[in-house]
Protein backbone atom coordinates (compact mmCIF):
# COMPACT_ATOMS: atom_id res chain seq x y z
CA UNK A 1 0.00 0.00 0.00
CA UNK A 2 1.54 3.32 -1.05
CA UNK A 3 1.10 6.53 0.92
CA UNK A 4 -1.77 7.87 -1.20
CA UNK A 5 -3.72 4.62 -0.70
CA UNK A 6 -3.01 4.77 3.01
CA UNK A 7 -4.29 8.35 3.22
CA UNK A 8 -7.39 7.33 1.29
CA UNK A 9 -7.99 4.56 3.81
CA UNK A 10 -7.57 7.04 6.68
CA UNK A 11 -10.20 9.27 5.09
CA UNK A 12 -12.57 6.30 5.05
CA UNK A 13 -11.82 5.50 8.70
CA UNK A 14 -12.58 9.04 9.85
CA UNK A 15 -15.63 9.32 7.61
CA UNK A 16 -17.03 6.29 9.46
CA UNK A 17 -17.00 8.36 12.64
CA UNK A 18 -19.63 10.58 11.06
CA UNK A 19 -21.45 7.96 8.98
CA UNK A 20 -21.59 4.64 10.88
CA UNK A 21 -22.92 2.92 7.74
CA UNK A 22 -19.36 3.14 6.39
CA UNK A 23 -17.97 0.70 8.98
CA UNK A 24 -18.54 -2.36 6.73
CA UNK A 25 -16.40 -0.66 4.08
CA UNK A 26 -13.71 0.03 6.68
CA UNK A 27 -13.78 -3.64 7.67
CA UNK A 28 -13.64 -4.71 4.03
CA UNK A 29 -10.54 -2.60 3.36
CA UNK A 30 -8.91 -3.83 6.56
CA UNK A 31 -9.58 -7.40 5.50
CA UNK A 32 -8.26 -6.81 2.01
CA UNK A 33 -5.08 -5.16 3.27
CA UNK A 34 -4.46 -7.80 5.93
CA UNK A 35 -5.35 -10.72 3.66
CA UNK A 36 -8.35 -11.70 5.77
CA UNK A 37 -11.59 -12.68 3.99
CA UNK A 38 -13.69 -12.16 7.13
CA UNK A 39 -13.87 -9.08 9.36
CA UNK A 40 -16.07 -7.99 12.25
CA UNK A 41 -16.29 -5.15 14.75
CA UNK A 42 -17.49 -6.86 17.94
CA UNK A 43 -19.10 -4.93 20.79
CA UNK A 44 -19.44 -7.33 23.73
CA UNK A 45 -20.40 -7.24 27.38
CA UNK A 46 -17.70 -9.40 28.95
CA UNK A 47 -19.91 -10.28 31.93
CA UNK A 48 -22.94 -11.57 30.01
CA UNK A 49 -21.45 -12.37 26.59
CA UNK A 50 -24.19 -10.30 24.94
CA UNK A 51 -23.51 -7.70 22.29
CA UNK A 52 -23.72 -6.83 18.62
CA UNK A 53 -21.49 -6.98 15.57
CA UNK A 54 -20.81 -5.02 12.42
CA UNK A 55 -19.51 -7.55 9.90
CA UNK A 56 -18.06 -7.93 6.44
CA UNK A 57 -18.37 -11.15 4.42
CA UNK A 58 -19.72 -13.06 7.42
CA UNK A 59 -23.10 -14.76 7.54
CA UNK A 60 -25.42 -12.88 9.96
CA UNK A 61 -26.26 -16.22 11.57
CA UNK A 62 -22.68 -16.29 12.86
CA UNK A 63 -23.53 -13.50 15.30
CA UNK A 64 -26.52 -15.38 16.65
CA UNK A 65 -24.32 -18.44 17.07
CA UNK A 66 -21.62 -16.46 18.87
CA UNK A 67 -23.74 -14.36 21.24
CA UNK A 68 -26.19 -17.18 21.84
CA UNK A 69 -23.68 -19.71 23.13
CA UNK A 70 -20.01 -19.30 22.36
CA UNK A 71 -19.25 -15.78 23.65
CA UNK A 72 -18.99 -17.18 27.17
CA UNK A 73 -16.93 -20.18 26.00
CA UNK A 74 -14.27 -18.26 24.11
CA UNK A 75 -10.76 -19.36 25.20
CA UNK A 76 -9.36 -16.13 23.75
CA UNK A 77 -11.04 -14.34 26.69
CA UNK A 78 -10.97 -15.11 30.42
CA UNK A 79 -14.64 -16.03 30.50
CA UNK A 80 -14.32 -17.62 33.95
CA UNK A 81 -13.49 -14.22 35.47
CA UNK A 82 -14.82 -11.40 33.23
CA UNK A 83 -13.68 -8.75 35.68
CA UNK A 84 -10.11 -10.01 35.32
CA UNK A 85 -10.48 -9.71 31.55
CA UNK A 86 -11.49 -6.07 31.96
CA UNK A 87 -8.68 -5.31 34.43
CA UNK A 88 -6.09 -6.81 32.09
CA UNK A 89 -7.55 -5.33 28.91
CA UNK A 90 -5.14 -3.07 27.04
CA UNK A 91 -5.46 -1.40 23.61
CA UNK A 92 -3.12 -3.65 21.65
CA UNK A 93 -3.02 -5.89 18.56
CA UNK A 94 -3.01 -9.64 19.19
CA UNK A 95 -3.47 -12.92 17.38
CA UNK A 96 -5.10 -16.07 18.71
CA UNK A 97 -1.62 -17.50 19.26
CA UNK A 98 -0.82 -14.67 21.67
CA UNK A 99 -3.68 -15.91 23.85
CA UNK A 100 -3.46 -19.69 23.52
CA UNK A 101 -1.13 -22.11 21.65
CA UNK A 102 -2.68 -23.20 18.38
CA UNK A 103 -2.64 -26.95 19.23
CA UNK A 104 -4.56 -26.18 22.43
CA UNK A 105 -7.05 -24.00 20.55
CA UNK A 106 -7.69 -26.75 18.00
CA UNK A 107 -8.84 -29.05 20.79
CA UNK A 108 -11.45 -26.68 22.20
CA UNK A 109 -15.21 -26.75 21.71
CA UNK A 110 -14.98 -23.13 20.63
CA UNK A 111 -12.72 -23.97 17.69
CA UNK A 112 -14.38 -27.20 16.59
CA UNK A 113 -18.03 -26.17 16.94
CA UNK A 114 -17.79 -22.46 16.19
CA UNK A 115 -14.62 -21.37 14.41
CA UNK A 116 -14.50 -24.35 12.02
CA UNK A 117 -18.16 -23.94 11.17
CA UNK A 118 -17.55 -20.38 9.94
CA UNK A 119 -14.14 -21.13 8.37
CA UNK A 120 -12.16 -19.14 10.97
CA UNK A 121 -8.72 -20.56 11.71
CA UNK A 122 -6.40 -17.64 12.48
CA UNK A 123 -7.66 -14.45 14.11
CA UNK A 124 -6.06 -11.03 14.45
CA UNK A 125 -7.67 -8.89 17.16
CA UNK A 126 -7.37 -5.09 17.02
CA UNK A 127 -8.62 -3.75 20.33
CA UNK A 128 -10.48 -0.47 19.98
CA UNK A 129 -12.28 0.49 23.20
CA UNK A 130 -13.18 -0.50 26.74
CA UNK A 131 -16.24 1.03 28.41
CA UNK A 132 -17.17 -0.44 31.75
CA UNK A 133 -17.66 -4.17 31.19
CA UNK A 134 -17.98 -3.67 27.43
CA UNK A 135 -15.14 -4.14 24.97
CA UNK A 136 -14.94 -3.23 21.29
CA UNK A 137 -12.59 -5.26 19.11
CA UNK A 138 -12.05 -5.72 15.38
CA UNK A 139 -11.46 -9.37 14.47
CA UNK A 140 -9.82 -10.23 11.16
CA UNK A 141 -10.16 -13.96 10.41
CA UNK A 142 -8.38 -16.26 7.98
CA UNK A 143 -9.35 -19.82 6.97
CA UNK A 144 -7.22 -22.90 7.49
CA UNK A 145 -5.92 -22.62 3.91
CA UNK A 146 -4.09 -19.38 4.77
CA UNK A 147 -0.90 -18.99 6.79
CA UNK A 148 -0.73 -17.24 10.16
CA UNK A 149 -0.46 -13.45 10.26
CA UNK A 150 3.04 -12.19 9.67
CA UNK A 151 5.09 -9.20 10.78
CA UNK A 152 3.93 -7.01 7.88
CA UNK A 153 0.22 -7.44 8.61
CA UNK A 154 0.77 -6.92 12.33
CA UNK A 155 2.80 -3.76 11.70
CA UNK A 156 0.03 -2.32 9.55
CA UNK A 157 -2.59 -3.13 12.19
CA UNK A 158 -0.54 -1.37 14.85
CA UNK A 159 -0.08 1.64 12.58
CA UNK A 160 -3.80 2.01 11.90
CA UNK A 161 -5.02 1.12 15.41
CA UNK A 162 -4.69 4.64 16.95
CA UNK A 163 -6.81 6.02 14.10
CA UNK A 164 -9.46 3.33 14.57
CA UNK A 165 -9.58 4.18 18.28
CA UNK A 166 -9.89 7.88 17.60
CA UNK A 167 -12.57 7.37 14.93
CA UNK A 168 -14.62 5.19 17.28
CA UNK A 169 -14.57 7.71 20.12
CA UNK A 170 -15.06 10.64 17.77
CA UNK A 171 -18.12 8.85 16.38
CA UNK A 172 -19.53 8.54 19.89
CA UNK A 173 -19.07 12.26 20.51
CA UNK A 174 -20.61 13.20 17.19
CA UNK A 175 -23.58 10.86 17.69
CA UNK A 176 -24.50 12.69 20.89
CA UNK A 177 -25.23 15.89 18.97
CA UNK A 178 -26.84 14.45 15.85
CA UNK A 179 -30.34 14.49 17.33
CA UNK A 180 -31.84 17.82 18.31
CA UNK A 181 -32.74 18.09 21.97
CA UNK A 182 -33.25 20.70 24.65
CA UNK A 183 -29.75 20.12 26.02
CA UNK A 184 -27.90 20.33 22.71
CA UNK A 185 -26.54 23.85 23.22
CA UNK A 186 -25.66 23.11 26.86
CA UNK A 187 -23.76 20.00 25.80
CA UNK A 188 -21.90 21.95 23.11
CA UNK A 189 -20.84 24.57 25.63
CA UNK A 190 -19.32 21.89 27.89
CA UNK A 191 -17.38 20.19 25.10
CA UNK A 192 -13.60 20.70 24.83
CA UNK A 193 -13.89 20.38 21.04
CA UNK A 194 -14.75 23.35 18.86
CA UNK A 195 -18.39 22.86 17.83
CA UNK A 196 -20.39 24.87 15.31
CA UNK A 197 -24.17 24.38 14.99
CA UNK A 198 -25.37 25.14 11.47
CA UNK A 199 -28.96 25.77 10.41
CA UNK A 200 -30.73 24.73 7.23
CA UNK A 201 -29.33 27.84 5.54
CA UNK A 202 -25.79 26.61 6.40
CA UNK A 203 -25.23 29.63 8.63
CA UNK A 204 -23.77 29.36 12.11
CA UNK A 205 -26.58 29.46 14.66
CA UNK A 206 -24.45 28.64 17.71
CA UNK A 207 -20.79 28.09 18.51
CA UNK A 208 -19.18 27.16 21.80
CA UNK A 209 -16.30 28.85 23.57
CA UNK A 210 -13.71 26.54 22.00
CA UNK A 211 -15.06 27.41 18.54
CA UNK A 212 -14.85 31.14 19.26
CA UNK A 213 -11.25 30.77 20.39
CA UNK A 214 -10.45 28.72 17.29
CA UNK A 215 -11.83 31.40 14.95
CA UNK A 216 -9.92 34.09 16.81
CA UNK A 217 -6.58 32.31 16.65
CA UNK A 218 -6.67 30.07 13.58
CA UNK A 219 -5.43 31.08 10.15
CA UNK A 220 -7.22 28.25 8.37
CA UNK A 221 -10.84 28.80 9.49
CA UNK A 222 -12.95 31.95 9.51
CA UNK A 223 -16.53 33.19 9.49
CA UNK A 224 -17.71 34.75 6.22
CA UNK A 225 -21.22 36.14 5.98
CA UNK A 226 -22.32 34.06 8.94
CA UNK A 227 -20.94 30.84 7.44
CA UNK A 228 -17.95 28.76 8.38
CA UNK A 229 -15.23 28.90 5.73
CA UNK A 230 -11.74 27.55 5.23
CA UNK A 231 -9.03 30.03 4.27
CA UNK A 232 -7.36 28.00 1.53
CA UNK A 233 -9.46 27.83 -1.67
CA UNK A 234 -9.15 24.06 -2.13
CA UNK A 235 -10.15 23.37 1.47
CA UNK A 236 -12.90 26.00 1.31
CA UNK A 237 -14.51 24.26 -1.67
CA UNK A 238 -14.37 20.87 0.05
CA UNK A 239 -15.83 22.24 3.28
CA UNK A 240 -18.65 23.86 1.29
CA UNK A 241 -19.43 20.49 -0.33
CA UNK A 242 -19.45 18.69 3.03
CA UNK A 243 -21.77 21.25 4.60
CA UNK A 244 -24.11 21.15 1.59
CA UNK A 245 -24.28 17.36 1.79
CA UNK A 246 -24.96 17.41 5.54
CA UNK A 247 -27.76 19.99 5.24
CA UNK A 248 -29.47 18.56 2.14
CA UNK A 249 -33.26 19.14 2.05
CA UNK A 250 -34.13 15.43 2.21
CA UNK A 251 -33.15 13.73 5.46
CA UNK A 252 -32.37 10.43 3.73
CA UNK A 253 -29.86 12.08 1.41
CA UNK A 254 -27.87 13.86 4.11
CA UNK A 255 -24.36 12.55 4.63
CA UNK A 256 -21.43 13.44 6.84
CA UNK A 257 -17.70 13.26 6.24
CA UNK A 258 -14.33 14.35 7.57
CA UNK A 259 -11.39 16.38 6.31
CA UNK A 260 -8.10 17.81 7.48
CA UNK A 261 -7.22 21.50 7.51
CA UNK A 262 -3.51 22.10 7.07
CA UNK A 263 -1.72 24.67 9.20
CA UNK A 264 1.90 25.75 9.44
CA UNK A 265 4.43 23.07 8.42
CA UNK A 266 5.46 22.61 12.06
CA UNK A 267 1.88 22.24 13.32
CA UNK A 268 -0.51 19.33 13.26
CA UNK A 269 -3.57 19.74 11.05
CA UNK A 270 -7.03 20.43 12.36
CA UNK A 271 -9.35 17.43 12.08
CA UNK A 272 -12.83 18.55 11.00
CA UNK A 273 -16.02 16.48 10.79
CA UNK A 274 -19.40 17.55 9.49
CA UNK A 275 -22.36 15.57 10.84
CA UNK A 276 -25.99 15.97 9.76
CA UNK A 277 -28.49 16.38 12.58
CA UNK A 278 -31.31 13.86 12.54
CA UNK A 279 -34.85 13.82 13.82
CA UNK A 280 -37.58 16.25 14.74
CA UNK A 281 -38.08 17.41 11.17
CA UNK A 282 -35.16 19.77 11.65
CA UNK A 283 -32.48 20.43 9.07
CA UNK A 284 -28.96 21.33 10.05
CA UNK A 285 -25.51 20.05 10.89
CA UNK A 286 -22.79 20.10 13.53
CA UNK A 287 -19.19 20.82 12.61
CA UNK A 288 -16.72 19.37 15.11
CA UNK A 289 -13.12 20.59 14.93
CA UNK A 290 -10.43 18.79 16.92
CA UNK A 291 -7.39 20.98 17.42
CA UNK A 292 -4.62 18.43 17.84
CA UNK A 293 -2.08 21.16 18.53
CA UNK A 294 -4.14 22.36 21.51
CA UNK A 295 -4.05 18.78 22.76
CA UNK A 296 -0.33 18.55 22.12
CA UNK A 297 0.27 15.74 24.62
CA UNK A 298 -0.79 12.54 22.84
CA UNK A 299 -0.70 10.58 26.10
CA UNK A 300 -3.34 12.90 27.53
CA UNK A 301 -5.62 12.46 24.52
CA UNK A 302 -5.14 8.69 24.56
CA UNK A 303 -6.11 8.53 28.25
CA UNK A 304 -9.27 10.48 27.47
CA UNK A 305 -10.11 8.14 24.61
CA UNK A 306 -9.22 4.81 26.22
CA UNK A 307 -10.32 5.27 29.82
CA UNK A 308 -12.93 8.01 29.49
CA UNK A 309 -11.01 10.53 31.61
CA UNK A 310 -12.00 14.17 31.56
CA UNK A 311 -9.53 16.74 30.23
CA UNK A 312 -8.57 17.75 33.79
CA UNK A 313 -8.16 14.13 34.97
CA UNK A 314 -6.01 13.17 31.98
CA UNK A 315 -3.90 16.29 32.46
CA UNK A 316 -3.22 15.38 36.08
CA UNK A 317 -2.42 11.75 35.21
CA UNK A 318 0.11 12.71 32.54
CA UNK A 319 1.71 15.40 34.71
CA UNK A 320 2.26 12.90 37.51
CA UNK A 321 3.55 10.36 35.00
CA UNK A 322 6.11 12.91 33.86
CA UNK A 323 7.46 13.21 37.42
CA UNK A 324 5.56 16.07 39.06
CA UNK A 325 4.31 15.91 42.64
CA UNK A 326 0.74 16.68 43.68
CA UNK A 327 1.89 20.05 44.99
CA UNK A 328 3.68 20.88 41.72
CA UNK A 329 0.67 19.80 39.65
CA UNK A 330 -1.60 22.03 41.73
CA UNK A 331 0.75 24.99 41.22
CA UNK A 332 1.00 24.39 37.46
CA UNK A 333 -2.77 24.22 37.01
CA UNK A 334 -3.60 26.98 39.49
CA UNK A 335 -5.84 24.82 41.67
CA UNK A 336 -5.70 23.52 45.23
CA UNK A 337 -3.93 20.32 46.20
CA UNK A 338 -7.33 18.96 47.30
CA UNK A 339 -8.67 19.47 43.77
CA UNK A 340 -5.74 17.52 42.33
CA UNK A 341 -6.27 14.75 44.90
CA UNK A 342 -9.95 14.48 43.95
CA UNK A 343 -9.07 14.33 40.25
CA UNK A 344 -6.45 11.67 40.94
CA UNK A 345 -9.03 9.62 42.88
CA UNK A 346 -11.29 9.72 39.82
CA UNK A 347 -8.36 8.61 37.65
CA UNK A 348 -7.69 5.65 39.95
CA UNK A 349 -11.32 4.57 39.75
CA UNK A 350 -11.55 4.82 35.95
CA UNK A 351 -8.21 3.08 35.30
CA UNK A 352 -8.74 0.42 37.99
CA UNK A 353 -5.55 1.40 39.81
CA UNK A 354 -5.06 2.13 43.50
CA UNK A 355 -1.70 3.87 43.77
CA UNK A 356 0.28 6.42 41.82
CA UNK A 357 2.98 3.83 41.07
CA UNK A 358 0.36 1.53 39.48
CA UNK A 359 -0.94 4.39 37.38
CA UNK A 360 2.57 5.22 36.14
CA UNK A 361 3.16 1.58 35.16
CA UNK A 362 -0.18 1.49 33.36
CA UNK A 363 0.69 4.59 31.35
CA UNK A 364 4.13 3.22 30.50
CA UNK A 365 2.61 -0.01 29.18
CA UNK A 366 -0.47 1.22 27.36
CA UNK A 367 -0.11 4.79 26.13
CA UNK A 368 2.41 5.38 23.38
CA UNK A 369 3.44 8.87 22.18
CA UNK A 370 2.23 8.24 18.63
CA UNK A 371 -1.37 7.59 19.75
CA UNK A 372 -3.60 10.60 19.03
Amino acid sequence: MDESEYQGFLDLVYDSAVEPDLWPRVLQRLGEIAGAPYAALIHQDEATGKGHTIRWNIDPACGNDFYGHFATRNPLHNTVDPEATIRQWRPCVLTDEDKIPKPDLLRTEYYNDFMRRWDFHSIMMIRVARQGMDTVTINLSRPRTREQYGAEEMAFARRIQPHLIRAFYLGQRVSRVRIFGDDLVAWMDRSPDALFLLGADQRISHLNQAARALLANSRCLREVGGRLAATRPVEARRLDRLVAAATAPEDASRTGAAMLLERLPQSRPLHLTVAPLRGGGRQGAVVCVSDLEARANPRQQALQDIFGLTVAEARVAVTLFEGATLKQAAEVFGVTRLTVRNQLAAVFEKTDTNRQSELVRLLARTVKPEMH
